[in-house]
């Protein structure tokens, strides 16, 4: 079972008793332990399940077996965790390895390899002469157990014990019950807005699978239903919201353009033939004929050469009318370079607009801001050795769910890493950094009690560094 985050909320009997037998096995002795399921019987999930309730008094080894890997790079990932900072060749057997490494040491492990019908026959013999080895000192108690899929590992294992007296221990992933199966559908569609139709049809058909967690998680994935969650939902709403508001702001700055432009255009018409009439034309009537009689003294001057004579009151007249011209050219001249500046100011409040519509676009910035703390995380979380462990809160198969589960549990500084599983994206999200196991189990139950219901659980950073090497 591939959910992290749902699948995980609801125990169910068949399996809590499964774990439980294994739990009881592996309590004393050696053993090598074959637990085989058909697809989607949630194979992952029991695994990790194991480890984190039912392996806590011993140190915990997981290998996540990957098609295209080779026997050193299994061997190598699985002493690395046996002892740390461990010196070994990787083309020895594991056998001789920790022969090697834990040579009259008492110690007690618990291995546990997912996905274990991708190893080599070779690698299948070398676990199973492993398990003989530490069945025979009494100092090393180790415990193999195999999670595979269903008739692909049980020829092999019976062809490498052959001739030792010994069979492995071999167990069974049932389906479902009826009971299970009404218990997992009803969290499937409790746990998601949908529409009472939608749950009632989405129920109906769900009954009519086989009864298997993975088969019935991906199932409204294969049907088109949409499972997401109403909060999945609120960023697409927020976007069209953001995009509305944008929309409606450069409307209105385009508005704001077109007017002031319109107002530049009209003004200059209504002034200028003003500031024309009244510097051009002067229709002040002129002063009246001079006479030259009686300005000359004893003698008659010549026509040409007359002596221009103005009066008085004439010079008073024509003082007084320049004067009002004046006032009035000045007053035409200071009206008219204002004008200016009113265009001017037009001009600077529309600028300011172009901002203030760019500034309304936080989707993006945010959307952005969540891919750059996904590749800072994911550089981390790589530098993190890879013996500590971490809290794993949560699966989703989107960032903008992964985004909205860390904001709605208040939990951002938590990290996030993308995976690969079964050809699909996942989001994983943890927190924490510690050194041991007990540490990594008193932080969790130190969690807010909405992140407790969700039951987060241990998670090696080798696992975490090996998942992300899958988009490698």
């Amino acid at each position: 079972m591939t959910s992290m985050t749902k699948a995980k909320n609801l125990d169910l009997e068949s399996q809590i008793q499964l774990l439980t037998r294994v739990r009881f096995i592996t309590r004393f002795g050696s053993h090598l332990i074959h637990l085989s399921g058909a697809a989607g019987s949630g194979k992952t999930w029991l695994a990790h399940s194991f480890l984190e309730h039912y392996a806590t008094d011993c140190r915990q080894v997981l290998l996540m077996c990957q098609s295209g890997q080779t026997d050193a790079q299994h061997r190598t990932l699985l002493l690395q965790q046996f002892v740390s900072q461990a010196m070994f060749n990787e083309h020895d057997s594991l056998c001789q390895s920790v022969e090697h490494l834990l040579a009259h040491q008492h110690d007690k492990l618990m291995v546990v390899i997912d996905d274990a019908h991708l190893l080599s026959p070779c690698l299948v013999a070398e676990l199973w002469a492993l398990s003989l080895y530490a069945a025979q000192h009494s100092t090393l108690q180790l415990n193999i157990v195999l999670f595979a899929n269903r008739g692909e590992l049980h020829q092999t294992l019976t062809h490498v014990a052959h001739g030792s007296g010994i069979v492995p221990l071999a167990l069974d992933i049932d389906d479902l019950s009826q009971q299970e199966a009404i218990l997992f559908t009803e969290m499937l569609i409790g746990s998601d807005q949908l529409t009472t139709a939608s749950r009632r049809t989405l129920k109906q058909r769900l009954l009519t699978v086989i009864a298997r967690p993975g088969v019935l998680y991906d199932f409204p994935q294969s049907e088109g239903v949409n499972m997401t969650s109403k909060a999945s939902k609120r960023p697409l709403l927020v976007a069209v919201i953001i995009l509305a508001v944008i929309a409606l702001a450069i409307a209105g700055y385009g508005l704001m353009t077109i007017r002031s432009h319109t107002a530049t255009d009209t003004q200059p018409p209504a002034t200028i033939p003003a500031v024309t009439a009244t510097v051009t034309f002067d229709d002040v009537p002129l002063p009246p004929q001079v006479h030259a009689q009686g300005l000359t003294v004893g003698r008659k001057e010549d026509s040409s050469h007359e002596r221009i004579v103005i009066s008085e009151q004439q010079i008073d007249a024509m003082m007084d009318d320049q004067a009002l011209k004046g006032h009035s050219i000045a007053t035409e001249a200071t009206t008219t370079p204002v004008i200016a500046p009113i265009v001017a100011a037009s001009d600077t409040t529309a600028i300011p607009s172009l901002p203030s519509a760019g500034a309304i676009i936080p989707a993006p910035a945010s959307k952005l801001d969540w891919s750059l703390k996904l590749a800072t995380d994911e550089q981390k979380l790589a530098a993190i050795k890879s013996s500590h462990y971490a809290l794993q809160l949560a699966a989703t198969q989107s960032l903008a769910a992964a985004a909205e589960f860390m904001t709605t549990h208040h939990v951002v500084e938590a990290m996030i890493y993308q995976t690969d599983r079964k050809k699909q994206q996942w989001f994983i999200v943890v927190s924490g950094n510690y050194s041991t196991a007990d540490q990594a189990r008193t932080a969790k139950s130190q969690l807010s009690a909405s992140l407790q219901q969700l039951k987060p659980w241990l998670k090696p950073y080798r696992h975490i560094q090996q998942e992300m090497n899958r988009l490698k």
